[in-house]
């Protein structure tokens, strides 16, 4: 089976200090071999990325992630979420755009671009059948601030034996094995595509709790992918909104609360702004007993001003924002 590797041109067998043989690529080893820093504000940064397949389009998708900050990636399944993830880490090749990781551009500068990167995704990614140990030193030797004493402790903090292999642990585990890695190689950027989807309620808790000090401490970038948005309600900076391959939503969090809010009372209101079709109404639901609908405070007329005078007003979650967002 074909193993990810962050080299890019061509393979070749190599053999790392602990003797471990591994595809490799020249290229990784010959183009970096030192430290390298970029200056700016930036740690993601995408312009009109775009992906063609036969039956899907990911079209000029622009969003850019700040240094020390979380960014949700949400969407229904099937919006893209998952390649736009695959594009931005080089797993998959783009049709059009440009990206630049840490400040580095990934056409002009790939491998110091990818080196920047640390990657959790739902696929294999590591020898199922060597130690957690052996894949971190032979992985490890194309990160050059990979660091055995950072592994050799988050392995510990996250309760993972070192001769354990990826092919025996739980879903769980190998996200945790990945999160261990990544921390050890000193990103400044992380892609985390649905990284707690299969970790229970306890460590999920720990997890989102051990990324938001990392983010503080390293002002790292994260880019978090998940359809748990409760998970991103507790952490998350900013947030993008996939749907159907384009980004129709991409600010902070904050932003976004200050322009949506809910409104909710009698079902004739209801009813009579479903008629009236206010363009300051994203969504609305109306039933028997009353009715409810998401409002853009920054695109209300002036009916709808008179009428939010006799409604309720409620803060809006993250999972109702996008209900109404994708559904308008």
């Amino acid at each position: 089976m074909e193993k990810y590797q962050v080299g890019l041109d061509r393979k070749e067998e190599l053999t790392d200090k602990n003797g471990i043989k591994t595809e490799g690529f020249s290229s990784w080893r010959n183009g970096v071999n030192r430290k390298e820093e970029k200056t700016g504000e930036s740690c993601i940064k995408a312009e009109g990325l775009s992906r063609r397949y036969r039956n899907f389009r990911l079209h000029g998708i622009s969003l850019e992630v700040p240094a020390g900050s979380i960014f949700g990636l949400i969407g229904r399944n099937g919006a893209g979420k998952t390649t736009v993830m695959k594009l931005l880490s080089g797993h998959t090749k783009k049709s059009g755009g440009k990206i630049w990781i840490a400040g580095y551009d990934m056409d002009r500068e790939p491998i110091p671009a990818r080196a920047q990167i640390g990657l959790m995704m739902d696929e294999p990614m590591f020898f199922e059948t060597r130690s957690l140990w052996e894949n971190g030193m032979a992985f490890g030797s194309f990160y050059p601030d990979f660091s055995q004493d950072s592994f050799r402790k988050w392995l510990s903090v996250f309760q993972l034996k070192k001769s354990a292999w990826p092919g025996m642990l739980s879903k769980g585990e190998r996200m945790k094995f990945q999160f261990a890695f990544a921390l050890s190689h000193h990103p400044k950027t992380l892609l985390l595509d649905e990284p707690t989807g299969n970790l229970d309620p306890v460590f999920r808790k720990e997890f989102l709790e051990l990324l938001q000090e990392a983010v503080e401490e390293e002002q790292i970038g994260v880019l978090f992918s998940s359809h748990l948005t409760t998970d991103l309600e507790q952490i998350a900076d900013g947030v993008a909104l996939l749907e159907q391959g384009e980004l129709i939503y991409s600010d902070f969090i904050e932003s976004l609360k200050s322009r949506y809010c809910l409104l909710k009372g009698a079902p004739e209101t209801g009813n009579q702004l479903k008629l009236s079709r206010e363009p300051g109404i994203v969504g609305i639901q109306v039933s028997r007993v009353g009715f409810e609908a998401l409002a853009d405070l920054e695109n209300l007329s002036p009916n709808l001003q008179n009428i939010m005078e006799n409604t309720v007003q409620e803060e809006v979650d993250l999972s109702k924002w996008m209900y109404y967002m994708i559904r308008h």
